[in-house]
């Protein structure tokens, strides 16, 4: 039996064909409705500002106000099928880690906006809306909300019941503290661990994984890896992926799948560790990482997952400190290479990888020719016209890690068959005229 105030009370003395046309002009503004409640939820509740957030939100609140609409023309409960998806939505919430002032905060927003759009379709109707059924319908709105946050508590309650689901949050709330910059302190993150039944490491990896990858029902995961497939940018924390025992486990669950580890670190620096994945992850999508020094890419085309397992960012540590810090380096480059303005623009690239190989084999040209797959009589060549143009600098050894660090930005920004759009924007560009060699 419903309690007082449940439902939109019948009134004999209302003509039940003016409560069908504000029901109808209800139902065509439900998606304008949706739209502006779910922007100001996002916007005022700061639970739900991720984008991801939208799906979940547009749902619930379009069935809802639809529902709405309908009790308008024919007064009762609201339905079955509504309160169920309500229930859910409860346990969805748990699931989430979301505090329960969290949805009810939102359904306040969005019974606001309701309200507004309420008034307006009133007023825009040709029929007239007697005052009484108007205030009628604005009253229903507030226990209608409550019956909807009645079963959002039960949905809570249910799945605070469930063991699975209790663990489940608490995963994800230890998750949200490894990562969280600044870092959680050790002792909470020890207490964390405890209770979401993770072994903590001494030393753990963030691994980045590309937005939207995730299937709609992913392979379960190791306990020992903790689940952040759900965020918006997808990421897993594995242990110390050096240690064999742990990489044989990883091993699988990355096979097939574009992925950057993150450096081993502290689990109270796990948030660094993402941030470098992330940043690796983005330069392998793009076919920047596993270039080879003779030209192309070694591994990926720009877009696809990289070749031969996920990608180490601390393979890589010096071309993404190099792009991280870009404008420093790039000006840099621009001086210290500028002698390669000497040579046609289609062979720089050429003598720059050569220069790079022999600065990283200590002028071994048998080891550079190794690296570049060209005969060493071709990098002696190549060395002898490299000795022309830039004279002593190159054989300075406090020069060497400014240069590789500009052979390194040139490597990772070459377009291809090209060279980098930075090199002549700059004041090498004067210093210097090509010739035809």
């Amino acid at each position: 039996m419903d309690a007082p105030g449940d439902t939109i009370e019948r009134d004999p003395g209302l003509e039940a064909d003016v409560r069908s046309v504000l029901a109808g002009a209800l139902r065509e503004a439900v998606p304008a409705i949706v739209a502006e409640a779910v922007e100001e939820v996002c916007r005022e509740v700061a639970e739900y500002a991720d984008p991801g957030c939208r799906d979940a939100l547009e749902l619930a609140a379009g069935c809802a106000i639809a529902a709405f609409a309908d009790l308008v023309a024919r007064p009762g409960p609201p339905p079955e099928e509504l309160l169920a998806l309500y229930r859910r939505a409860g346990a969805a919430e748990v699931q989430e880690g979301r505090a329960a002032s969290a949805l009810q905060n939102a359904a306040n927003v969005a019974t606001r906006v309701a309200v507004r759009h309420v008034s307006r379709v009133a007023d825009a109707l040709d029929a007239e809306v007697p005052p009484g059924l108007y205030g009628q319908v604005v009253s229903a709105l507030f226990p209608f909300l409550n019956r909807l946050m009645v079963a959002v508590a039960q949905g809570r309650a249910e799945a605070s019941r469930d063991p699975a689901g209790l663990l489940l949050r608490r995963r994800r709330q230890l998750l949200e503290a490894l990562l969280a910059r600044p870092a959680a302190d050790d002792r909470r993150i020890a207490d964390l661990a405890r209770d979401a039944r993770w072994p903590l490491p001494q030393r753990a990896a963030a691994v980045a994984l590309p937005p939207g990858e995730v299937p709609a029902r992913p392979r379960t995961l190791p306990p020992q890896i903790l689940d952040g497939r759900h965020l918006a940018e997808p990421c897993l924390i594995v242990p110390d992926p050096r240690d064999p025992a742990h990489r044989r486990t990883l091993e699988p669950v990355l096979a097939d799948r574009a992925a950057a580890v993150g450096p081993s670190v502290a689990p109270a620096a796990l948030g660094r560790s993402l941030a470098w994945a992330r940043q690796a992850l983005g330069l392998a999508l793009d076919g920047v990482l596993d270039r080879s020094l003779d030209g192309g890419p070694g591994g990926a085309r720009p877009g696809e997952p990289p070749a031969g397992g996920p990608v180490i960012a601390a393979d890589h540590a010096s071309t993404l400190l190099v792009l991280r810090h870009r404008d420093l380096v790039e000006d840099s480059a621009r001086r210290r290479l500028s002698p390669l303005l000497k040579v046609r623009p289609n062979r720089r690239t050429q003598y720059a990888r050569t220069l790079q190989a022999m600065l990283e084999c200590g002028f071994n040209a048998s080891a550079a020719a190794v690296r570049l797959h060209v005969h060493p009589q071709t990098v002696r060549l190549r060395m002898r016209k490299l000795d022309e143009w830039f004279g002593d600098e190159i054989h300075d050894p406090s020069l060497h890690v400014e240069l590789l660090m500009g052979l390194r930005l040139w490597q990772a920004t070459t377009r291809p068959g090209g060279e980098p759009d930075w090199f002549q924007n700059g004041p090498a560009k004067a210093a210097h005229q090509p010739s035809q060699r």
